[in-house]
């Protein structure tokens, strides 16, 4: 029965950050790689609410930060119960912890923060849970530094406004906010050193090294050093298992045309991204159709 029309809708975040046109993208992709689906958006504040609307039925496909997959699955951080019923379809994207501060400020390093007001995310949010970490491995909560939450949109207002020294941000780059951000003024993206990403790494077993490369930003010259995660799309386990399978077919035949139509789609294409170390476990119709892409040489 090719006839009937199933919708799903996916959440995705605030519309300031990377979530919402990768949400877009593959929205669009499954929709146009399956003629029995149709793909409708959510917006949402990101990653906790996108869990929480996945188990409550709300959605039917959510974009979510790995490190809060991780929090969500094993019942942690601002998780009370475990959400075990949480699965993979696939890795899509890298979350980049990506610190933005006019260059007025001086800052170069993100410990060079101390004293200033930053923009750390949304409350419960991704952006918010790696910039915490970053925040106690630096010890920048002190001499009066304000952390702030606010979503990148309303953040970038306020920096450009100069009622906020730095923002953060923690999706795919670029991320549009900061772009935004840099094109209206001389800004800086902030780094790390080694040993504060040592430390950072060691806080998060989802979170592995990650550069963004010189001229991600506007002005950026050379590369900078930061961490990162994968970002999944995720359903729940009680999905059918043959609508998830043409789900993570539908998303796999469209891997090219996602990495044309967002930068940091591109890492779909790296072999394994899609379906190796991710930090919850892939819902059986997705690893139903890894393994046959295996089985074939393929992956």
């Amino acid at each position: 029965e090719q006839d009937s029309l199933t919708v799903l809708t996916i959440g995705t975040a605030d519309s300031g950050g990377s979530m919402y046109p990768i949400g877009s993208a593959i929205a669009q992709a499954i929709t146009d790689a399956d003629s029995t689906v149709k793909v409708n958006i959510s917006a949402s504040t990101g990653s906790s609410m996108n869990v929480e609307a996945l188990e409550a039925g709300e959605i039917d496909l959510g974009l979510v930060s790995g490190d809060v997959a991780y929090a969500a699955y094993y019942g942690q951080d601002v998780f009370d119960q475990p959400v075990d019923g949480l699965r993979a379809v696939a890795a899509v994207d890298t979350s980049v912890s990506t610190w933005l501060a006019p260059s007025s400020t001086g800052a170069v390093y993100v410990h060079d923060l101390v004293g200033m007001s930053v923009g750390v995310g949304p409350q419960t949010s991704s952006t918010e849970l790696s910039a915490r970490i970053a925040v106690d491995v630096l010890d920048l909560d002190r001499e009066g530094t304000q952390l702030e939450n606010c979503a990148l949109g309303s953040a970038v207002e306020r920096v450009d406004g100069v009622d906020l020294d730095a923002i953060h941000g923690f999706s795919g780059s670029p991320i549009p906010g900061l772009t935004e951000l840099a094109q209206k003024r001389s800004c800086t993206v902030l780094g790390y050193d080694q040993q504060e990403l040592d430390s950072i790494l060691a806080r998060n077993s989802c979170y592995y090294r990650a550069t963004i490369p010189a001229g991600t930003y506007p002005g950026q010259k050379e590369d900078v050093e930061s961490f990162g995660v994968k970002g999944l799309l995720c359903v729940s386990e009680e999905m059918d298992e043959e609508q998830v399978y043409r789900l993570t077919k539908a998303l796999w035949e469209s891997r090219e045309k996602l990495a044309q139509s967002h930068p940091a789609l591109k890492e779909m294409l790296q072999k394994g991204f899609m379906d190796q170390d991710l930090p919850i476990p892939l819902h059986p119709g997705a690893q139903r159709f890894y393994e046959e892409m295996s089985q074939q040489g393929v992956i």
